[in-house]
Protein backbone atom coordinates (compact mmCIF):
# COMPACT_ATOMS: atom_id res chain seq x y z
CA UNK A 1 0.00 0.00 0.00
CA UNK A 2 2.83 2.56 0.94
CA UNK A 3 4.55 1.64 -2.50
CA UNK A 4 0.97 2.10 -4.12
CA UNK A 5 0.24 5.61 -2.78
CA UNK A 6 3.68 7.19 -4.02
CA UNK A 7 3.23 5.71 -7.23
CA UNK A 8 -0.14 7.12 -7.68
CA UNK A 9 1.31 10.93 -7.20
CA UNK A 10 4.27 10.15 -9.87
CA UNK A 11 2.13 9.07 -12.30
CA UNK A 12 0.65 12.42 -11.65
CA UNK A 13 3.54 14.68 -11.61
CA UNK A 14 4.85 12.53 -14.97
CA UNK A 15 1.35 12.99 -16.44
CA UNK A 16 1.52 17.25 -15.89
CA UNK A 17 4.96 17.59 -17.43
CA UNK A 18 3.73 15.43 -20.51
CA UNK A 19 0.83 17.61 -20.80
CA UNK A 20 3.25 20.73 -20.48
CA UNK A 21 5.68 19.46 -22.44
CA UNK A 22 2.75 19.04 -25.33
CA UNK A 23 1.38 22.33 -25.01
CA UNK A 24 5.38 23.98 -25.56
CA UNK A 25 5.38 21.92 -28.44
CA UNK A 26 2.13 23.05 -29.73
CA UNK A 27 3.31 26.79 -29.11
CA UNK A 28 6.89 26.00 -30.66
CA UNK A 29 4.77 24.62 -33.97
CA UNK A 30 2.57 27.78 -34.03
CA UNK A 31 5.50 29.82 -33.76
CA UNK A 32 7.39 28.48 -36.47
CA UNK A 33 3.89 28.85 -38.63
CA UNK A 34 3.33 32.54 -37.52
CA UNK A 35 7.35 33.00 -38.86
CA UNK A 36 6.73 31.18 -41.94
CA UNK A 37 3.72 32.92 -42.96
CA UNK A 38 5.18 36.11 -42.03
CA UNK A 39 8.22 35.73 -44.16
CA UNK A 40 5.80 34.23 -47.08
CA UNK A 41 4.02 37.28 -47.09
CA UNK A 42 7.10 39.36 -46.93
CA UNK A 43 8.53 37.14 -50.07
CA UNK A 44 4.91 37.40 -52.09
CA UNK A 45 5.12 41.43 -51.31
CA UNK A 46 8.84 42.12 -52.40
CA UNK A 47 7.89 40.08 -55.76
CA UNK A 48 5.03 42.29 -56.22
CA UNK A 49 6.83 45.25 -55.86
CA UNK A 50 9.26 43.70 -57.88
CA UNK A 51 6.65 42.74 -60.81
CA UNK A 52 5.11 46.18 -60.99
CA UNK A 53 8.70 48.36 -60.76
CA UNK A 54 9.42 46.49 -64.16
CA UNK A 55 6.13 46.49 -65.38
CA UNK A 56 5.78 50.24 -65.00
CA UNK A 57 9.37 51.05 -66.02
CA UNK A 58 9.38 48.29 -69.21
CA UNK A 59 8.97 51.05 -71.53
CA UNK A 60 12.27 53.22 -70.46
CA UNK A 61 14.38 50.54 -69.99
CA UNK A 62 13.85 49.21 -73.43
CA UNK A 63 14.52 51.93 -74.57
CA UNK A 64 17.81 52.62 -72.96
CA UNK A 65 19.30 49.61 -73.62
CA UNK A 66 18.30 49.62 -77.04
CA UNK A 67 19.84 53.01 -77.40
CA UNK A 68 22.71 53.00 -74.66
CA UNK A 69 24.12 49.69 -75.97
CA UNK A 70 22.66 48.96 -79.44
CA UNK A 71 22.04 52.07 -81.42
CA UNK A 72 24.77 51.79 -83.98
CA UNK A 73 25.53 55.77 -84.94
CA UNK A 74 27.71 56.17 -82.02
CA UNK A 75 29.05 59.15 -83.73
CA UNK A 76 25.49 60.76 -83.12
CA UNK A 77 25.53 59.34 -79.42
CA UNK A 78 28.65 60.73 -78.67
CA UNK A 79 27.69 64.29 -79.52
CA UNK A 80 23.90 64.48 -77.74
CA UNK A 81 25.96 63.10 -74.35
CA UNK A 82 28.80 65.99 -74.70
CA UNK A 83 26.04 68.18 -75.56
CA UNK A 84 24.04 67.40 -72.04
CA UNK A 85 27.07 66.44 -69.85
CA UNK A 86 30.29 67.93 -71.14
CA UNK A 87 33.06 65.12 -71.98
CA UNK A 88 34.75 65.67 -68.69
CA UNK A 89 31.92 64.12 -66.96
CA UNK A 90 31.52 61.13 -69.34
CA UNK A 91 30.62 57.32 -68.03
CA UNK A 92 29.68 55.28 -70.68
CA UNK A 93 26.33 55.28 -72.82
CA UNK A 94 24.59 52.64 -70.75
CA UNK A 95 25.54 54.65 -66.93
CA UNK A 96 25.35 58.31 -68.15
CA UNK A 97 21.79 57.42 -70.62
CA UNK A 98 19.28 58.79 -67.32
CA UNK A 99 21.32 61.79 -66.67
CA UNK A 100 20.94 62.59 -70.92
CA UNK A 101 17.55 61.90 -70.31
CA UNK A 102 16.87 64.27 -67.91
CA UNK A 103 18.88 66.74 -69.20
CA UNK A 104 16.68 66.63 -72.81
CA UNK A 105 13.50 66.92 -70.67
CA UNK A 106 14.43 69.45 -68.44
CA UNK A 107 15.55 71.77 -71.71
CA UNK A 108 12.06 71.10 -72.85
CA UNK A 109 10.80 72.24 -70.31
CA UNK A 110 12.75 75.06 -70.06
CA UNK A 111 12.23 75.86 -73.75
CA UNK A 112 8.20 75.72 -73.48
CA UNK A 113 7.46 77.14 -70.52
CA UNK A 114 10.35 79.31 -70.23
CA UNK A 115 11.45 77.88 -66.94
CA UNK A 116 14.89 78.46 -66.73
CA UNK A 117 14.90 77.57 -63.01
CA UNK A 118 14.15 73.32 -64.19
CA UNK A 119 17.59 71.59 -65.16
CA UNK A 120 20.19 69.07 -64.77
CA UNK A 121 23.09 70.16 -62.64
CA UNK A 122 26.46 68.83 -63.83
CA UNK A 123 29.06 67.70 -60.50
CA UNK A 124 31.11 71.18 -61.71
CA UNK A 125 28.43 73.30 -61.62
CA UNK A 126 27.38 72.44 -58.20
CA UNK A 127 30.77 73.05 -56.50
CA UNK A 128 30.56 76.37 -58.80
CA UNK A 129 27.21 77.85 -58.09
CA UNK A 130 28.38 76.91 -53.87
CA UNK A 131 31.35 78.96 -53.97
CA UNK A 132 30.08 82.04 -55.91
CA UNK A 133 27.00 81.71 -53.85
CA UNK A 134 29.05 81.90 -50.39
CA UNK A 135 31.29 84.97 -52.20
CA UNK A 136 28.19 86.65 -52.41
CA UNK A 137 26.43 86.50 -49.59
CA UNK A 138 30.59 88.11 -47.69
CA UNK A 139 29.23 90.86 -49.46
CA UNK A 140 26.59 91.69 -46.51
CA UNK A 141 26.90 95.48 -45.59
CA UNK A 142 26.10 97.18 -42.57
CA UNK A 143 27.16 100.64 -41.28
CA UNK A 144 25.48 104.00 -39.69
CA UNK A 145 24.37 106.59 -42.05
CA UNK A 146 23.40 108.91 -39.53
CA UNK A 147 22.81 108.62 -35.45
CA UNK A 148 19.16 107.99 -36.27
CA UNK A 149 19.42 106.00 -38.83
CA UNK A 150 21.16 102.38 -40.55
CA UNK A 151 22.06 100.87 -43.85
CA UNK A 152 21.95 96.96 -44.10
CA UNK A 153 22.47 95.34 -47.78
CA UNK A 154 22.13 91.82 -48.26
CA UNK A 155 23.25 90.96 -51.25
CA UNK A 156 21.77 87.38 -51.53
CA UNK A 157 19.39 85.03 -49.57
CA UNK A 158 21.56 82.28 -47.63
CA UNK A 159 22.81 80.48 -44.85
CA UNK A 160 25.70 83.44 -44.34
CA UNK A 161 23.38 86.50 -45.17
CA UNK A 162 21.26 85.06 -42.55
CA UNK A 163 23.96 84.40 -40.05
CA UNK A 164 25.31 87.82 -40.63
CA UNK A 165 21.89 89.71 -39.87
CA UNK A 166 21.46 87.50 -37.06
CA UNK A 167 25.09 88.25 -35.42
CA UNK A 168 24.51 91.63 -36.08
CA UNK A 169 21.07 92.48 -34.53
CA UNK A 170 22.44 94.28 -31.67
CA UNK A 171 24.07 96.51 -33.44
CA UNK A 172 20.74 96.88 -35.57
CA UNK A 173 18.32 97.24 -32.84
CA UNK A 174 20.10 100.61 -31.91
CA UNK A 175 19.03 102.52 -34.32
CA UNK A 176 15.17 103.76 -34.75
CA UNK A 177 15.36 103.40 -39.01
CA UNK A 178 16.73 101.00 -41.15
CA UNK A 179 17.65 101.30 -44.98
CA UNK A 180 17.48 97.48 -46.30
CA UNK A 181 19.26 97.24 -49.34
CA UNK A 182 18.01 94.23 -51.90
CA UNK A 183 18.69 95.84 -55.04
CA UNK A 184 20.70 92.75 -56.76
CA UNK A 185 19.58 90.19 -54.52
CA UNK A 186 18.34 87.18 -56.78
CA UNK A 187 17.05 85.26 -53.95
CA UNK A 188 18.18 81.99 -52.26
CA UNK A 189 16.60 79.47 -50.12
CA UNK A 190 13.17 80.24 -48.84
CA UNK A 191 14.24 78.69 -45.23
CA UNK A 192 16.59 81.41 -44.62
CA UNK A 193 14.31 84.45 -45.57
CA UNK A 194 11.80 82.84 -43.22
CA UNK A 195 14.42 83.35 -40.64
CA UNK A 196 15.40 86.61 -41.63
CA UNK A 197 11.78 87.96 -41.34
CA UNK A 198 11.32 86.35 -38.01
CA UNK A 199 13.28 89.43 -36.85
CA UNK A 200 10.89 91.63 -38.14
CA UNK A 201 7.78 90.40 -38.23
CA UNK A 202 5.21 89.33 -34.76
CA UNK A 203 5.36 85.98 -33.71
CA UNK A 204 2.71 84.03 -35.54
CA UNK A 205 2.56 86.16 -38.99
CA UNK A 206 2.09 84.19 -42.00
CA UNK A 207 5.29 84.62 -44.20
CA UNK A 208 4.38 83.38 -47.12
CA UNK A 209 2.09 80.63 -48.79
CA UNK A 210 3.68 77.58 -50.90
CA UNK A 211 1.45 76.13 -53.18
CA UNK A 212 2.41 72.24 -54.63
CA UNK A 213 0.77 69.93 -56.93
CA UNK A 214 -0.52 67.99 -54.30
CA UNK A 215 -3.24 70.14 -51.02
CA UNK A 216 -1.58 67.64 -48.81
CA UNK A 217 2.22 69.11 -49.35
CA UNK A 218 1.11 72.70 -49.59
CA UNK A 219 1.96 74.84 -46.17
CA UNK A 220 1.42 77.89 -44.92
CA UNK A 221 4.64 79.55 -43.38
CA UNK A 222 4.55 81.37 -40.40
CA UNK A 223 7.29 83.38 -38.50
CA UNK A 224 8.90 82.13 -35.16
CA UNK A 225 9.35 84.04 -32.11
CA UNK A 226 8.20 87.53 -31.37
CA UNK A 227 10.20 90.51 -33.29
CA UNK A 228 13.42 91.47 -32.39
CA UNK A 229 13.43 94.66 -34.15
CA UNK A 230 10.82 97.87 -34.28
CA UNK A 231 11.95 100.42 -36.17
CA UNK A 232 10.09 103.94 -36.98
CA UNK A 233 10.62 103.61 -40.57
CA UNK A 234 11.65 101.15 -42.90
CA UNK A 235 13.26 101.83 -46.59
CA UNK A 236 13.50 98.61 -49.08
CA UNK A 237 15.79 99.28 -51.77
CA UNK A 238 14.69 97.08 -54.71
CA UNK A 239 15.44 96.92 -58.51
CA UNK A 240 14.89 94.87 -61.57
CA UNK A 241 17.18 92.31 -60.23
CA UNK A 242 15.85 91.60 -57.03
CA UNK A 243 13.83 88.11 -57.29
CA UNK A 244 13.07 85.19 -55.88
CA UNK A 245 13.23 84.75 -52.15
CA UNK A 246 14.24 88.46 -51.58
CA UNK A 247 10.76 89.22 -53.17
CA UNK A 248 9.86 87.11 -50.73
CA UNK A 249 10.98 89.35 -47.76
CA UNK A 250 9.84 92.11 -48.97
CA UNK A 251 6.27 91.06 -49.12
CA UNK A 252 6.20 90.03 -45.49
CA UNK A 253 7.91 92.87 -44.30
CA UNK A 254 5.52 95.27 -46.60
CA UNK A 255 2.58 93.16 -45.15
CA UNK A 256 3.12 93.13 -40.95
CA UNK A 257 6.11 95.58 -40.35
CA UNK A 258 4.72 99.54 -40.13
CA UNK A 259 5.81 102.83 -42.05
CA UNK A 260 7.80 100.29 -44.66
CA UNK A 261 8.23 102.11 -48.02
CA UNK A 262 9.69 100.15 -51.53
CA UNK A 263 11.77 102.51 -53.25
CA UNK A 264 13.29 101.79 -56.54
CA UNK A 265 12.09 99.56 -59.52
CA UNK A 266 9.80 96.67 -59.89
CA UNK A 267 11.57 93.87 -59.04
CA UNK A 268 12.19 90.36 -61.02
CA UNK A 269 8.84 88.60 -60.41
CA UNK A 270 9.95 85.43 -59.11
CA UNK A 271 6.78 83.78 -57.24
CA UNK A 272 8.22 80.41 -57.68
CA UNK A 273 10.30 77.70 -55.73
CA UNK A 274 12.95 75.29 -56.58
CA UNK A 275 13.65 71.97 -54.92
CA UNK A 276 17.22 69.99 -55.70
CA UNK A 277 17.87 66.31 -55.68
CA UNK A 278 21.20 64.73 -55.48
CA UNK A 279 22.00 61.79 -58.16
CA UNK A 280 24.45 59.96 -58.65
CA UNK A 281 28.00 60.51 -60.11
CA UNK A 282 27.82 63.67 -58.41
CA UNK A 283 24.83 65.36 -60.69
CA UNK A 284 21.74 67.07 -59.41
CA UNK A 285 18.65 67.93 -60.46
CA UNK A 286 16.48 70.99 -59.78
CA UNK A 287 12.60 71.08 -60.69
CA UNK A 288 9.98 73.98 -59.97
CA UNK A 289 7.70 72.75 -58.02
CA UNK A 290 6.04 75.51 -55.36
CA UNK A 291 4.17 78.35 -56.70
CA UNK A 292 5.62 80.82 -53.47
CA UNK A 293 2.48 82.88 -52.86
CA UNK A 294 2.99 86.56 -50.11
CA UNK A 295 1.02 86.63 -46.84
CA UNK A 296 -2.21 87.75 -48.22
CA UNK A 297 -1.82 85.00 -51.29
CA UNK A 298 -0.38 87.91 -53.81
CA UNK A 299 1.10 85.91 -57.04
CA UNK A 300 4.07 88.22 -58.16
CA UNK A 301 5.57 85.66 -60.74
CA UNK A 302 6.11 87.31 -63.71
CA UNK A 303 4.69 90.40 -62.66
CA UNK A 304 6.94 91.86 -59.54
CA UNK A 305 6.57 93.67 -56.82
CA UNK A 306 5.76 97.90 -57.61
CA UNK A 307 7.80 100.08 -55.77
CA UNK A 308 5.81 102.83 -53.38
CA UNK A 309 8.21 105.29 -54.37
CA UNK A 310 10.14 104.82 -57.79
CA UNK A 311 13.71 105.54 -58.23
CA UNK A 312 15.92 104.76 -61.46
CA UNK A 313 19.01 103.17 -60.91
CA UNK A 314 21.16 105.99 -61.67
CA UNK A 315 19.83 107.93 -58.62
CA UNK A 316 21.38 107.78 -55.68
CA UNK A 317 18.92 105.65 -53.82
CA UNK A 318 20.46 105.74 -50.09
CA UNK A 319 20.28 109.63 -50.03
CA UNK A 320 16.83 109.83 -51.33
CA UNK A 321 15.74 106.72 -48.43
CA UNK A 322 17.08 109.53 -46.09
CA UNK A 323 15.55 111.98 -47.44
CA UNK A 324 12.08 110.47 -47.35
CA UNK A 325 13.37 109.51 -43.48
CA UNK A 326 14.29 112.80 -42.42
CA UNK A 327 10.85 114.47 -44.43
CA UNK A 328 8.19 112.42 -42.55
CA UNK A 329 6.11 113.81 -40.41
CA UNK A 330 6.99 112.04 -37.19
CA UNK A 331 10.69 113.12 -37.85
Amino acid sequence: MPRLQNFLPWCKQKFVQYRSHRAEKRADINWVKRRCLRYQIAVVTLLAIFGATIYLNYDYWVFKLLIANNYVFTEALDELYNQHLREENRQGFHRDFDRVVISVVTGQLSSINNDRFTYLYAPQEIQFVREITQTIARQATIYALNEDTVYLFIPNISRISRQFVQDNREYLARYNNLVLDLRGNSGGLLMDFHRIADLFVPHRAILSHEDTRLSITSRTITSRGDAFFEFDNVIILQNRRTASAAEGLILALREHVPNVVLLGETTFGKGIGQVTIPLTGGYAVRATVLNVLGPNRECINNIGIPPCIVACAETDMVEQALYLITSRPNQ
